[in-house]
This record gives C-alpha cells, structure tokens and sequence, in this order.
C-alpha cells in the first residue's frame, strides 16, 4: 500500500495508520549549514568579515566617534608565535566590541624592522644558500658568530636586512590576516619607510632642542657577542650563570685617621678585603665604597704552616667576620683586633687603597648601595664596569672612568700600564673566561708590582676563591653573557623627563591595575637612556664628528640640514656616501674637516616615536585610546613611547601621554607552565591550534556506519584532523585571562574544540528550525509560555553581564556566560523543551517558538560578533533571505544592548523569575535523577516513557509556580515528560498511601523559602497512555495511533492546505 499524503491521514480507517510516513507529517529543520566550512568558503567569510568589514565601517561610521588602537610593531625577523596570536587576536576583540557599540574603529598595523635581531639573521641568512635561508630560525649560536659582521660592509647589511624585514613582513602579515585580524593592511607603518624614519628624526631634533640628548662616555650594558651596546628591555637573564668570585686583599696606601692611634693596627699588613663576582675588572679598579652608619671590625688572620706562621690584617664589616672565615682553610685563626668602627671613620677623605695594575690610589667612599647581606661590607668600584660606581665616583670628582676592554670583550693595553709587559700579556684575553684566571693568578704573586713599603707580606692578594651561580644578564639575541663597558654613547636624559611622565599616567587607565605601579617603578628606576648602537641596520645618529678633535656636532641648523638630505636621498646614503661628500654639510661647517657618525638609534627610539604616525586628536585625547602589549613593554615600547611623546610637548603644557588606556598581557606557557622555546621543544606554532593537530586525530568511519563520512580515508599512516578554522584560535584567546600567564595544554584547547563545536552544531540547529520564519507574521502580542519567559529573561541577565565584561575587555568572562548559557539554557534547557512545538505542535506554538529562537538567535550573533566573526559571517549567509533581512547584518548592527529582550518580557517581576526558575531547576534535577535510576533498573529509554507526580503540602502558596505551571499545561513540557499530576497532601495525610504503580522511582526536592527550606519529592511512574506514532509522548488513546494533539494538529494542517 502507498504511503499517504498527510491532508489524506485523518481521512484514513485507524488501520491504516501504520502505513503513514509520520516523518513526513513533522516540521523537522532543514539547513545547509555544514559540519565545517571547507577552506574556501573560510576565505569568502574572512573577507567578508575582517577586509569589507573594516572598509565598510571606515566609509559608513561617523568620523567624530573614532576609537584608535595603536598597533605596537612585532619584529620583522621570523615566522608568527602563539604570543603574536595572543596579541593581535586581543586587540581585534577590543576593536570589533568598540565596532559593535557604533564606534567608527582605526587600526594601522606596524613593524619594527630596524635593529640586532633582524640584523643578525640577515648576516646568519648572507652565508647560508638562499632557498635554505627563509628557513632559518633563531639560532642564538649561529647569531652570536655572525654578529661581527663576516666582512659585509653597513650598505650591504642593510640590504640584506631591508630584504629580509620586507619578507617576513609579507609572511607574518599573510597569518595575521588568515585570523581575521581586521585592519588597514595595504598601508601599514614601517620603522624603515623613509617617511617613518624622517618623523622619528624629527622628534629627535626636538629633544636636541630641549637639551635632553648628549653625549657621555659611561657604563652601558655591552653584548661582546653582538658587539653593541644594549638597552634594559634588551637584555634577558642566565638564573644559574656560573663565575669565579675571589675575596681580594686591596693594600692601603693611606691609613683613614681612626688607624694611626691604636697600636694593634699595622701599617703594611693591612687590608680593606673586597668580595667580587667580577676579577677581571679589578684592573679598572678607582674606589673602595663602605657604608655609613655599618661597623667595621680589624681582624688579624694567622695562617699555620708546620712550625711557621703569618699573620695579616683585613678590615671587614663586622656582621660578614663569621662570613668570610667560612671561606678559609682550617689552619687559619683569627682575632678581632678593633672593632665598632663606624663606615663614616673610614671614608674620611684621606684613606685609599692601592691598584696595583694602574700603580694608582683608590680613595675610600662612602655610598648607600653597599649592605652587609653579601660580601664583605666593602665594595671594589670600578666606575667604567658599573652604574652604581659611576655615580659615587662621578659624584666625589673619582674619574674618568676606566674601561680597559674593547667591543670584543677583551683587554686593551691600558689593562697594566703599571707593567707594559705584562699588559701585553693580557691584551686581547677575553675578560670573562682566560681574563679572570689570569687576574687572579697575577694577584697571588703580587710582590713585583707592589711597592717595598706598602706590602711586607710575601701572601697573595686572593684571601679565597671559590665557584659561584648567580644570576646574571645575557643578550637576548645571542643568549651570551653581558658586561658592563663604559664607551661613548648617545643618552636622552630620562631624570628630566621622569616627572611629567609620570604625571601624565594620572589620565591613564590601567589594564589591570598593577600596570601603573609597574611601568611607574621602571620609570622611576631610570636617569638615562642609552639611544646609540653600534651596529648598521637602524636609523643613524645625525652626528658629525670633527676629524681633528673628535668633537660631536648635534647643533639644531646641522640635525634639520641632514634630515633634509636623508628626505632627498634615503637613510642608506648615510652609509653609502663618501666620507667627504660635502652635501651632508651645514653651511656653517668647514668642508672637509667632519665626518659622519656610524651609531644608530636604539630600536625602542624607532618604535617609541611610532606615535608620530597617528593624527592629533581634539578635546585633549590621547592620540591612541588604547595600547595593548605584553607585559615586558612597561621597561620597553610602552615607556620610549611615553617619554618621546612628552619629551616634545610644551613645558607650559599639561604632560600627554599618548595613550588613553594602557592594556597589557601575559606571556604564553606550554602545560607546565614553561616559557615556550626551541631548545626545550615546546613551541606551539598558532597554524597547529587552528589545524587541530595537537589534538587527537578524527577516528575512522565504523564499517557500516551510516554517519556522515567524516573520517574516510584516514589511518593511522593518514591520520586526519578536527579543523574548525581560525575561530578556534580565536575563541582560545578570548577564553584565556590574560592579564597572567597564559598556558596552553591540550585538555584546555579540547575545551575550546568543544565549545565552537557546540555553536556550531546550535547554529545549525537554529538555521534548521528558521527556515520558514517569516518576521512580518510575528505579533506583537504573543502569549509567550514560561519556557519562552524565562529563556529570553535569562538571556537579558546574561547579555548583560557579557556586555560589562567586553566594555571592560575581561573577554574570557563575558565569554563563559555566553558558553554556559548556550550549554545549560539554550541547548539544555530551552531546546528541550520547544522541540515538541517546533516539530509537532500547534502552528501557532510553532510560530511563537520561532519568534523567541529568531530573537535569541539575533543577540547571540551579534555577541558574538567579535569572538567568532567567521561563524556569523557563515551563520549569516547561510540563513533564509528572509530572516537575514529581518535580523541585519550581525556585524555592522549596533548594539543596543538587553531593550529588545527586555521589552518582550515586560511586565514580569525579576524576582518571581528567579523563584520560579530556582524551584525548576530543582524539580528537573530531581527527575531526572530518578529517570535514571529507572533505566538502570531496565524500566524506560526514553523520558517521555514516563509520568511525574509531584508531591507537595497542602500550603500551595509555597509551590504556586509549579501549580501555574500545572494549570497552564506547560509542566509536562518543562520537564520533558509525557505526563505530569500535582499531588496535594495535608501534613496529616502528606504519607497516606495512593494506589501503587507497577513500578516507582523517588526522590526528594529541597526548595529554598524565605522562612528556611519547604520539601517536596517527585515520583516518576509508568505513562497512564499508549506511544503517540508521531510525536512520541505517551499520551495516546492506544497503541500505534496519533495522541489527540497530533490528531487536531493534522486537522490544522488539512484545513490550511485546503
């Protein structure tokens, strides 16, 4: 017999009801959205919602409502990281929250692609075969052997490292926009155009102007394996870097005063004894520095050898005494022979020890920094090797500074002009390895280098010598050690500056608050900035430099002439010129007579002044409203940017910072919380989280499985993978605080699989179920059931909540509410109970369940705009013409925050909701526990194969939801069950026993109350009705026929299709 038609069903004998194609009677849902987007389709999406999108509201969004994000530059030196997602994906979710709330958004992508690390790839890349080069990574060994250049001169470095930018350039630039990362990407900022260059100049000419730029030759930080000078935010740090630390008798040539009365102190055995973790500086040796207000103690010392001894005298602080002898063999004694003496008495201005490399006095000093923790309470200072003993020197006229090592890290004949000989010996000895054993073995033979009278001892100068691990700077390219060399440098004075920098953070918002105490600390911690390198790859130093007398010339008339040259010329015919083309010469100078300078400006100064490429803004706004960095930028480009930016506003002007919001974020760390590096193994490339690779491989299609063939054609040789494109590493990031540490482990990253995979699939749905809704049917006086209430009140909290943690960019938490709202609300919840409607029920249910999914399905694209932009773009373009016209576009639609929602569920009280939904949830939770007992005890499958009775006392005002609910008819509904009965008892008959079912699964409910808790207890029973064939409840009249419902719903049907 042929199936029948559905107008033709109820025309039907019961019969002949087996043979009806009851699917075809339901209004199941129809989508084309697919399991995944194919790649293709992704880029149709991607350039639709990052390309057109940031055109579009360009062009569309009023100029006056601009909200400016100032991209910091990522080096132009090697392929993208997890950090660079971290980043650019962050600052595209402020950007599209700002763009959803009507904002008119301006994003310029920038590089930095000056400096060390982009320098020394190219010189690692000029030896290695060009189609093997593009593949090189950052090899810290290969860097550190090429730094010194491998003979290439400045023009031909700067081409290959100009080359190499402009290519990483376009390779990163290609994965940022894969991510959807929206932005102005045919005209982003380079710190190596000439337009860039010639601004970042002309903010140096301003601080020349001002006096905040000289020249000083004083300790900086030099990497001898790069052979340049290095900034603070460049330098990194070796926890167990391994030295020789020696205790080191330096002789007094001049007793301090508090020495020549008592006659237990000897003149000519007596020493200050310094601890140092440095002997190879000991030759630049220029003070002794004790502490005022620390006491100092004389203690002899007598060294037993066999029937002879010798005894000698050093001055140690007397808290360091027991220090200092735990340090010694056991054949030596010691007596404390004065003591109380304060560090005042010995810096009296006429003590001072004697240098025996230099032949000349080191005076004894006072200064703060010397503490009786560590060493000896006495301080070696060595003004050219330390900040710190350059301040006290300078500060007490002890100079110039002496720096006896070159860029190599090796002595120079000034190491011993006591003894040219020897000083020959040690010239060009690496300071920090053959240099230490050589100082030391020097000094414990002193006796030919040290004056008859000064020193009557024939002992060594090393009291002790031992190993030691501390932590010690290393150059963040090469990972080499780092010392501390005093050379001629180019400084801007930060102390002048440090003021109005800080009083500028004042109008700063701090993302999170502890920024501002961080960035203002190194702020603080910082007198000088050391702006020149020695290297070729950067902007030079508009110095001249007189042949004669090697004076500087920075005058203003001479800085404006070569900018005006370098704008005609190009940056490169710095170095390319002759020396003595002329053109390069203010008028006013001789011809002839000056040369130009080879330093170029730290990379922190190109970058710092990357400002320069934003246009003033009105109404004392910051140029940028935000900035959003990791956290190292506070030492780095958030701190250059502060201090150029206020360094060339007017003094009679409020100082400026040019960022309104200062946001920073955490660095990411693979499982075990390890930073991520090569050499350990565990870097994670962003193309593996949005490939699914790190996850486990899609399993095989079951032979004979009729799902959908997902898995064909994999093995364990061909193992395929889950990819949902770059909206998983996009909801990753949005999903991650941020403002700490980061970590990526795979349990974290199947969460986030999970999470999209479950949009999807509700989207899907969603799309199904819509495809007929038509928006001009809707009413505006819908009778909306508790279900529909209490959805779209839930999704109006959760909106809210959503929209105060994306104003506030807290995106992980306004993402967790909207993930369990679609988990636990949506999907579990509201699904559950409308699908019966939606596929069986009433049109006028049916309808009313759609307004309320189409509204639903509205807010949460449009929430989710910002996080997941490729799967609105889908879901958008995939939806029927007429609910996309009726909806909008998700992404170009302001929000308006909760009014709609809020104006749909006008008139029902917030706190009767939450009540009633309380009392739901508990009852529901209650149910289904006992559904599950029931089918372990094998009675039903199915929850529908089953009847609730819910037990309640006779005081029915403490249960009036569930009797609304009972009375409306909506109870069975709510619980997703066939049937539901309310059973009233008195607290007298509340155990009275009603007839027993077959079978009977209970449990308690506990409902909160104002005056403590009021118990129920629900029993779930056998159905009382036969299988409905259609909708499947147990409530028909008999077996294999249509409940009464479906019957008056195909009658429906019939009567509208006729």
């Amino acid at each position: 017999m042929p199936l029948l038609r559905p107008t033709a069903i109820l025309r039907a004998a019961p019969k002949q009801w087996k043979d009806v194609h009851w699917p075809s009677t339901l209004n199941l849902p129809k989508s084309a959205f697919p399991a995944r987007a194919s790649p293709a389709e992704l880029q149709t999406y991607r350039q639709r919602c990052a390309d057109d999108l940031y055109a579009w509201q360009r062009a569309h969004r009023p100029s006056g409502n601009d909200f400016v994000l100032h991209d910091g530059p990522p080096y132009a030196n090697g392929a993208v990281h997890v950090g660079h997602a971290l980043n650019k994906v962050l600052k595209d979710l402020i950007l599209r929250w700002e763009l959803t709330k009507g904002r008119r958004v301006q994003y310029r992508p920038g590089w930095d692609c000056h400096g060390l690390p982009i320098e020394l790839k190219a010189l690692q890349q000029a030896r290695t075969r060009r189609e093997e080069a593009r593949a090189l990574e950052h090899v810290p060994g290969e860097e550190a052997a090429v730094a010194s250049g491998i003979g290439m001169g400045a023009v031909k470095i700067r081409r290959r490292a100009r080359e190499l930018a402009a290519e990483t350039i376009e390779v990163q630039k290609r994965s940022f926009r894969e991510w959807g990362i929206m932005g102005e990407w045919d005209r982003p900022y380079k710190t190596m155009d000439r337009d860039f260059e010639i601004r970042q100049l002309g903010v140096f000419r301003e601080m020349v102007k001002k006096g905040l730029i000289s020249r000083h030759h004083r300790p900086v930080y030099w990497s001898p394996s790069s052979r340049t000078a290095l900034a603070e935010a460049e330098l990194e740090y070796d926890e167990n870097h391994e030295c020789t630390a020696a205790f080191v008798k330096l002789p007094f040539v001049r007793l301090p005063k508090v020495f020549e009365g008592p006659s237990a102190v000897e003149p000519g055995r007596l020493s200050a004894l310094i601890w140092t973790t440095t002997p190879w500086t000991l030759p630049a040796n220029m003070a002794v520095a004790v502490k005022d207000g620390l006491q100092y103690a004389v203690v002899e010392l007598t060294t037993f050898s066999g029937k002879d001894s010798e005894s000698e005298q050093v001055v140690v602080a007397q808290d360091r005494v027991e220090h200092v002898l735990s340090y010694l063999p056991s054949n030596t004694c010691h007596e404390v022979v004065m003591e109380d003496i304060d560090g005042s008495q010995l810096a009296d201005g006429q003590a001072a020890c004697f240098n025996l490399f230099q032949n000349s006095e080191s005076p004894v000093l006072s200064a703060d920094f010397v503490t009786a923790t560590s060493g000896t309470g006495l301080v070696h200072m060595a003004p050219g090797h330390g900040l710190d003993d350059y301040q006290v020197c300078q500060a007490k006229g002890v100079g110039p500074a002496l720096a006896p090592v070159d860029d190599e890290g090796k002595y120079t004949a000034e190491v011993f002009r006591a003894d040219p000989e020897q000083s020959e010996v040690l010239t060009g000895m690496d300071v920090q390895t053959e240099g230490v054993k050589a100082i030391l073995e020097l000094l414990k033979a002193p006796a030919r280098y040290l004056p008859p009278d000064l020193w009557r001892l024939n002992s060594s100068l090393i009291l002790a010598s031992h190993p030691f691990t501390h932590k010690n700077p290393i150059d963040w390219r090469t990972k080499q050690p780092v010392i501390v060399r005093a050379t001629a440098q180019w400084f801007a004075d930060a102390s002048a500056l440090q003021q109005p920098a800080l009083a500028s953070l004042d109008d700063v918002m701090f993302v999170p608050e502890s920024g501002k105490n961080r960035l203002s600390a190194f702020l603080r911690g910082r007198s000088q900035w050391c702006i020149s390198r020695q290297r070729a790859w950067g902007v030079p130093i508009p110095a001249l430099y007189h042949k004669g007398t090697g004076e500087a010339c920075i005058s203003d008339e001479s800085i404006k002439h070569i900018i005006e040259v370098l704008g005609t010329r190009g940056i490169d015919a710095w170095f390319a010129d002759a020396d003595d083309d002329a053109a390069w010469l203010h008028p006013s100078l001789d011809p002839g007579a000056w040369v130009r300078g080879r330093d170029t400006m730290d990379v922190w100064f190109d970058s710092g002044t990357s400002w320069t490429t934003l246009e003033p803004r009105g109404d004392g706004k910051a140029v940028s409203d935000v900035y959003v960095e990791g956290t190292d930028q506070h030492r780095g480009w958030f701190q250059s940017s502060l201090l150029t930016h206020v360094a060339i506003q007017a003094m009679s002007e409020t100082p400026k910072a040019p960022y309104g919001k200062l946001i920073t974020h955490g660095f990411t760390l693979d499982a075990e919380g390890r930073k991520m590096s090569k050499s350990v193994g565990n870097v994670i490339a962003p193309e593996q989280i949005i490939d699914g690779s790190l996850l486990p491989p899609v399993k095989a299609k079951k032979k004979g499985s009729r799902k959908a063939p997902v898995g064909q054609g994999i093995s364990e040789e061909n193992p395929k993978y889950d990819s949902l494109g770059p909206d998983v590493l996009r909801l990753w990031v949005a999903s991650s605080d941020y403002t700490k540490d980061v970590s990526i482990a795979v349990p974290l990253l199947q969460e986030v699989q999970n999470a999209l995979v479950k949009y999807r699939v509700t989207f899907k749905w969603l799309l199904g179920v819509l495809v007929d809704f038509q928006p001009d049917h809707v009413s505006d006086s819908v009778h909306l059931t508790f279900a529909d209430t209490a959805v779209l009140y839930r999704f109006a909290q959760v909106s809210q909540a959503v929209e105060q943690a994306f104003d506030v960019h807290a995106f992980h938490k306004g993402v967790k509410e909207l993930n369990t709202f679609v988990n636990t609300d949506l999907s579990a919840f509201y699904f559950e109970t409308c699908k019966d409607a939606l596929y069986t029920g009433h049109e006028r249910d049916r309808r009313r369940t759609q307004t309320v999914l189409a509204l639903l399905t509205r807010h949460i694209l449009r929430l989710l705009g910002p996080v997941l932009p490729h799967l609105v773009e889908e879901v958008s373009t995939l939806m029927s013409p007429a609910m996309k016209h009726w909806m909008g576009d998700p992404l170009r639609t302001t929000w308006t925050g909760q009014s709609e929602l809020l104006s749909v569920i006008e008139g029902h009280d917030a706190q009767h909701l939450d009540d009633a939904l309380t009392q739901l949830r508990a009852i529901s939770a209650a149910v289904q526990k006992a559904q599950e007992e029931a089918r372990r005890a094998g009675k039903v499958k199915s929850g529908l194969a089953c009847k609730v009775e819910i037990h309640v006392l006779a005081d029915a005002d403490a249960y009036r939801h569930v009797l609304d609910w009972q009375r409306s008819g909506e109870l069975a509904d709510l619980l997703v069950v066939s049937q539901v009965e309310v059973v009233i008892a008195s607290d007298a008959t509340a155990g009275a026993e009603r007839t027993a079912p077959v079978w009977r699964f209970e449990q308690p409910v506990e409902l909160p109350a104002v005056t403590g808790s009021r118990q129920l207890k629900v029993v779930v029973v056998p159905p009382e009705g036969a299988k409905c064939v259609r909708c499947w409840k147990y409530t028909a009249s008999e077996e294999g026929a249509p409940c009464q419902r479906c019957q008056d719903v195909l009658r429906e049907r019939e009567h509208a299709a006729t």
